[in-house]
């Protein structure tokens, strides 16, 4: 709807107001002073009605304190103020657009009128608002300001805001560069840098609104918010966190227009990748308490498991139409276990086979889409219930890249069902680690099948002669799943971290996002009192930051892209940890993060006073 139809409806409204108040007009005891003054002022009391109506009847203005620090107006005059005054795009590659918003308002104690902008610079426009546009007191509204730059250059512009109000005009001054990244690196991101940059902005920095944008001040990525927590799922009783998944689960479909997005009760939606809804809660397909995975070459196709069947989902328009691709019958439920994505090349796909009792033990295997067969299947000495995604005998499962299978079991340790172990259909099964800890694969450079996490004889004792390759002794690597004694350092000094690979040597990047896990920290709202201010001291190398490094990076910075920072509290919530996770074909990196209530903690009518997260997406080539 424009925002003249708007004004019409709102003015069609309050004349109904109006002619109902003219009608019942007072008409006896006219000897009254009260009604003599109203009769003989009622056309002054008319004119200033009217007059109220013009300043709200046109555009979509919300009702906002001022933006800047500027004192207030003489009484009864408008003063338009913006929420920045400058605008840096940073790095956009060329052909390819960045968007931000500046903010309108009316500080002043009278309405105001703003003209068209008047903008300088080719490469940058405006949208988003019908002009003239007018604003009562205290009203604003959003401007959508543009760079699609044509070339590599860097360029410099303004925009000119003219209004009836003082101070007149303001300007906002627009800076960017055209950017072609070299071949085989990415687009944005800080790289060469392995030096700790301590955040200024820690307890200052708020994101912008659902489906927009904003630049990263540390690192230069364009990041998007995808969703708004605060006003998306509502109970009926509260509002519930929004979530991509999980690092080694990619969110992204096969041409990265689509997000599979889930709530606080594990209920699936579909948007696109500046939040707008293609498939609401309400018309996806019944389901286990499941994961919900995309084909890997049909962009509106998914997978899910429901009571023992294989089912595969197909969006069209704001509907799926379900369809069944294996029923079980051996088993009376089957599942998707945390962790675990469809496989490199999107023929298959780990399932573990069961009932929802609890007492009876639980069968992996490798199923293949295109044979409908099933691999060897491996069956515990554990027992537990299949109707969740992990359990008290399985931690997750995880697809190697030549369809194989790594079982992390819920209990670190060195016997046969501890730790992470390999299943290729022969016993004993391969150990990867005894003490577990987060990993993914995929393949590296040269075809071999590996796996990035951290090893040495701590993590997996049991095998003779095993070293960390990174300087630390404690540095992420990669490593061979077939053999476990051959790694290299992929990146060394590292924090908590979640890692999302999936790749080969026509994807090389790896994604990854770091946390905190210390108490107290700066990693807590800003209210809690396990919150410390942030301190050269007490913030670590790499700590809350999203990050892509090539798989044959080796520890060198050069190969290391710093993109963003989460801004989140990781501390607060598991689902806080930002789990970035990248898309199968390596241009964009999702992460979820609580940045939005950083300062003030879950609003009361959440879902929990720590559960408030929200999804942002880079895009990176």
């Amino acid at each position: 709807m424009s925002y003249h139809s708007i004004g019409k409806q709102h003015l069609a409204r309050r004349k109904d107001v109006l002619f109902k108040w003219k009608s019942t007009w007072p008409r006896t005891d006219h000897n009254s002073l009260k009604q003599k003054f109203l009769r003989r002022n009622s056309l002054t009391l008319l004119l200033a009605f009217l007059s109220w109506l013009s300043l709200t009847a046109c555009g979509s203005v919300s009702q906002t304190g001022t933006t800047t620090g500027t004192p207030p107006p003489p009484s009864g005059t408008g003063h338009l103020s913006v929420s920045r005054t400058s605008m840096d795009f940073g790095n956009v590659v060329v052909g390819s657009i960045s968007t931000q918003i500046v903010t309108l308002s009316n500080s002043g104690n009278g309405g105001l009128t703003v003209s068209p902008p008047q903008v300088t610079g080719s490469d940058f426009s405006v949208n988003g608002l019908m002009f003239p546009l007018a604003l009562g007191p205290g009203q604003s509204s959003n401007l959508s300001v543009a760079f699609a730059p044509k070339s590599v250059a860097s360029e410099t512009g303004s925009i000119s805001i003219v209004s009836d109000a003082s101070a007149s005009p303001v300007t906002v001054n627009l800076s960017g560069s055209g950017f072609t990244p070299p071949s085989g690196l990415l687009a944005c991101g800080t790289f060469g840098d392995s030096s700790n940059h301590v955040p200024t902005d820690w307890t200052s920095f708020v994101p912008p609104g659902k489906g927009q944008s904003y630049v990263d001040p540390t690192f230069g990525c364009t990041v998007t918010r995808v969703t708004d927590a605060s006003s998306e799922v509502w109970s009926g009783s509260f509002f519930l966190p929004l979530s991509m998944g999980y690092a080694t689960v990619s969110p992204f479909n096969a041409n990265d227009t689509y997000l599979m997005l889930s709530d606080g009760w594990r209920r699936y939606f579909v948007t696109d990748l500046s939040g707008n809804v293609i498939v609401p809660l309400s018309n996806m397909p019944a389901m286990n308490d499941t994961w919900v995975l995309w084909d890997a070459a049909d962009p509106p196709v998914f997978y899910y498991t429901n009571g023992n069947a294989l089912m595969k989902g197909t969006i069209s328009g704001s509907s799926v139409t379900p369809a069944t691709v294996h029923q079980f019958m051996e088993y009376a439920a089957i599942n998707f276990m945390d962790k675990t994505d469809l496989s490199q090349d999107g023929q298959h796909v780990v399932i573990v086979g069961g009932d929802t009792s609890g007492s009876s033990p639980e069968n992996v295997f490798d199923y293949d889409f295109v044979t409908n067969t099933k691999g060897p299947v491996y069956t515990t000495s554990c027992t537990a219930s299949v109707g969740s995604p992990n359990n008290s005998c399985l931690h997750g499962v995880t697809q190697t890249p030549d369809n194989n299978v790594i079982i992390d079991f819920a209990s670190d340790g060195t016997g046969p069902e501890q730790g992470n172990r390999v299943w290729t259909g022969l016993v004993p099964l391969l150990a990867l680690q005894d003490k577990t800890n987060h990993l993914d694969t995929g393949y590296d450079l040269n075809g071999n099948a590996v796996f990035v996490g951290v090893g040495n004889s701590s993590i997996l004792s049991t095998l003779a002669g095993i070293t960390n390759p990174c300087p630390s002794g404690w540095g992420l690597d990669v490593r061979m799943i077939y053999n476990p004694l051959s790694a290299v350092c992929l990146l060394d000094h590292q924090p908590g971290w979640h890692v999302g690979y999936r790749g080969n040597a026509q994807q090389p990047w790896v994604g990854l996002s770091f946390f905190d896990n210390r108490n107290p920290s700066p990693e807590w709202f800003d209210n809690s009192g396990n919150f410390v201010a942030l301190a050269a001291s007490n913030w670590q190398l790499y700590e809350d930051e999203i990050m892509m490094v090539r798989i044959d990076a080796n520890n060198s910075s050069n190969l290391v892209y710093r993109l963003a920072r989460a801004y989140s509290r990781s501390n607060e919530d598991f689902y806080a940890q930002p789990h970035a996770a990248i898309s199968r074909t390596g241009k964009y990196i999702a992460f979820q993060s609580n940045m939005a209530y950083a300062h003030t903690g879950c609003p009361a009518n959440f879902q929990s006073a720590t559960g408030c997260t929200d999804v942002y997406v880079i895009k990176v080539q």
